[in-house]
């Protein structure tokens, strides 16, 4: 909005803050204030400070949670963000965006990037200090990486978080954040953006921090009369009325921030002051602001009523479709300033300004016009997921996260179930989405009927994303419960399905007789139901516990057979999959240019599709490779290339592999003490996610190290 370019009435706040900058210690600040009262502008105001300070180096993130993000998701996107920001200046050629982009300025803007003194050698330290741990505690983990930043920062340097909620936060999250708080190292601020009745504002625990500064020391409070002139005097240029005029006009809004500027945005855009409303309400201005970007066209509307049902920030192609705009009468619309100026940059895309407004906005669109904007937000979204499933490519990840929300309103719990668990759950599976996953899958089971294929589905979705977290004992009640409920159906697809989920849990495990027994029986269904693409996966499962038992024969007859159905499917990830899997028999053979070529065709495909963890696993197989031709740097490459990927996806028992990987190379080049430091990162995994036969087997490797 216009008023952001103009900044009054906070320079006692600002004050504050800047006192916070100067000492050294961590310190958490609380910025409290009722919806329009201009918390988000007095941050960002903030971070203007710091970044511009002419005496310290800092550098600052902002994000705004949901009240779906725990505290725990937030700091392991905060990691991996910072991760990225830093392993992007060893690749060159990659484009970041967002907060990733934030995070590199961030890093340059303290002197992590280039590495200033010599308190580090090289930027590589800098990438590996910053990398997550799935395996590790991850608040600890947190606490350990802000205080790596700190000890590397200037004296003079500075780090700010902003944490601004999009509405608020979720109910207990206080006392997760009092921890993190309570430890923040020196030359770390937080600053938390905060409603009354929010989660830090009443908090016994967060009061009893020495370590949390209030500014200002109770909420925001109003504009006073001098601030409301300053305001005044900067902007009634481009007003018709006089300064005086203004002023007495403006009286009656008691200099309430959101009131003011919405007030000022539309007397400079020709309303006339008694068309004005009486009071500040804030919904009242939301009316002004509605009705005159009604008044301004039929396209206005349907613009920002698709931006209102929408909800969160989305690219220009996604609205168009929404609000059945052309491109061209989008931009021409947002050229007008008082348009533009209701908009905000979010991520990759925009959205309303102000949570006041969008409310609004969505109370007046009628039931009937609303469902059409949901399902029309349906169809675009559906269209995107439908087409990267046909060509194979990589979803879209927000139309995976928004597309079940907006079939919920267009067509309620029912469709809300299906549209999930049909279309949202596999791409969200295969983004490595799995808190999206879990939360969409407990909203499913709150709308099923109990006892039904719905919930079977839903319940047997929920082990596959448990599987992939390692936690193998919930993935297996899971799917456990799937199957009783299949059983009792008669669902004999549904059974099948099971059937094969929990040899996968049992091959895990090593389990391998129980393994091939589920196995056998999710085949012999497929076979008897022709299910192609059943089949195709059972023959590849059963490959892999032949394997596992040394039994190559039959491991590489089972995956050519599944191999065949793949390419007759034309299903490029199996087809990927399996050249993978016989690279792993080639490779048991000795067969390393055969195992090779199976590693590198099963790669080609599976980076040009998108297909990140199955990739993963195929630098981990060339890497393996080099290794035994004794070529350790190239294997050492690989082995890193796909530990990355695994720790973004939180594929754990993948990660576990990783670190067995890496030690190997160590040990074969005599680096005994770093061969053993990942080998005993991996016995610890492998003992979290329950795999006894592998703990046993590093760990003899580890007690045979001199």
């Amino acid at each position: 909005m216009a008023e952001e370019k103009i900044f009054v009435g906070r320079k006692a706040e600002l004050e504050q803050f800047e006192e916070v900058l100067k000492n050294p210690k961590g310190l958490a600040v609380l910025v409290v204030g009722q919806a329009g009262m201009g918390k988000t502008w007095l941050v960002n105001k903030m971070a203007e400070l710091a970044e511009n300070h002419p005496k310290l180096k800092c550098g600052w993130v902002r994000y705004e949670v949901t009240p779906t993000d725990s505290v725990d998701s937030t700091m392991a996107l905060m990691m991996d963000e910072g991760f990225e920001a830093a392993a992007s200046k060893i690749k060159k050629g990659i484009r970041l965006g967002g907060r990733s982009k934030q995070w590199s300025a961030l890093l340059s803007a303290v002197g992590l990037i280039p590495f200033v003194g010599n308190k580090a050698k090289t930027i590589g330290e800098l990438v590996m200090s910053l990398r997550r741990e799935p395996t590790k505690d991850t608040r600890k983990q947190f606490i350990e990486k802000l205080n790596y930043i700190s000890e590397m920062m200037p004296e003079n340097g500075r780090v700010m978080f902003i944490i601004d909620p999009e509405k608020y936060m979720q109910k207990e999250s206080d006392q997760s954040w009092a921890i993190v708080v309570k430890q923040l190292p020196e030359k770390i601020k937080f600053v938390f953006a905060q409603r009354p009745g929010d989660a830090l504002v009443d908090s016994e625990t967060i009061d009893a921090l020495t370590n949390v500064i209030r500014i200002p020391s109770a909420h925001l409070r109003e504009f006073n009369e001098k601030e409301v002139e300053k305001l005044i005097d900067l902007r009634a240029g481009e007003a018709d009325y006089s300064q005086k005029q203004l002023r007495e006009g403006f009286g009656r809004y008691k200099g309430h921030p959101y009131a003011l500027g919405a007030a000022l945005d539309s007397i400079e855009t020709g309303t006339k002051l008694e068309e004005l409303p009486e009071s500040a309400e804030p919904t009242k201005f939301a009316q002004v602001q509605w009705r005159k970007v009604s008044n301004s066209s039929d396209g206005a509307i349907e613009l920002f009523e698709a931006y209102a049902v929408l909800e969160v920030g989305v690219p220009d192609d996604i609205v168009e479709a929404v609000s059945r705009l052309k491109s061209s009468k989008r931009r021409k619309l947002l050229a007008d300033k008082y348009l533009a100026g209701l908009l905000r940059e979010e991520g990759e895309g925009k959205r309303i300004y102000h949570a006041i407004l969008a409310d609004y906005i969505v109370e007046q669109i009628g039931e009937a016009e609303k469902n059409q904007y949901h399902s029309r937000a349906v169809e675009v979204y559906h269209e995107k997921l439908a087409r990267a499933k046909k060509e194979q490519i990589r979803s879209d990840a927000l139309a995976a996260m928004r597309l079940a929300e907006h079939v919920l309103s267009a067509e309620g719990k029912e469709a809300f179930v299906g549209a999930f668990v049909s279309e949202c759950f596999e791409p969200l599976h295969n983004l490595g989405l799995f808190d999206a996953a879990i939360s969409l899958s407990q909203r499913a089971l709150e709308m099923v009927e109990k006892n039904s294929k719905e919930e079977a589905r839903v319940m047997g979705n929920l082990g596959v994303i448990y599987r992939r977290r390692g936690e193998l004992d919930k993935a297996e009640e899971m799917h456990k419960k799937s199957l009783e409920i299949e059983e009792k159906l008669g669902r004999l697809g549904g059974m099948a399905s099971e059937y094969g989920s929990l040899g996968l849990i049992y091959y895990t495990r090593g389990e391998l007789d129980k393994a091939e027994q589920m196995y056998k029986r999710a085949l012999g269904i497929n076979e008897k139901l022709g299910h192609k693409k059943g089949m195709a996966n059972q023959y590849s499962s059963l490959g892999l516990a032949y394997f596992a038992r040394g039994k190559l024969g039959e491991a590489e007859k089972m995956h050519l057979k599944g191999l065949e159905i793949e390419k007759k499917l034309v299903r490029l990830e199996g087809i990927a999959r399996e050249y993978g899997n016989l690279g792993n028999v080639y490779y048991t053979r000795g067969a390393l240019d055969k195992a090779e070529e199976m590693y590198k065709k099963s790669l080609e495909i599976s980076e040009s599709r998108g297909m990140i963890g199955l990739s993963s696993n195929q630098y981990g197989n060339l890497g393996s490779v080099y290794k035994t031709r004794d070529e350790l740097d190239k294997a050492e490459e690989m082995h890193l290339k796909s530990l990355k990927i695994k720790e973004k996806l939180g594929m754990q028992e993948g990660i576990a592999n990783s670190y067995v990987n890496l030690g190997s190379v160590y040990g074969e080049r005599g680096d005994i003490g770093t061969a053993r430091e990942y080998w005993e990162k991996a016995v610890a995994l492998y003992e979290r996610i329950g795999m006894p036969h592998m703990v046993e087997k590093v760990q003899g490797w580890i007690d045979g190290l001199k």
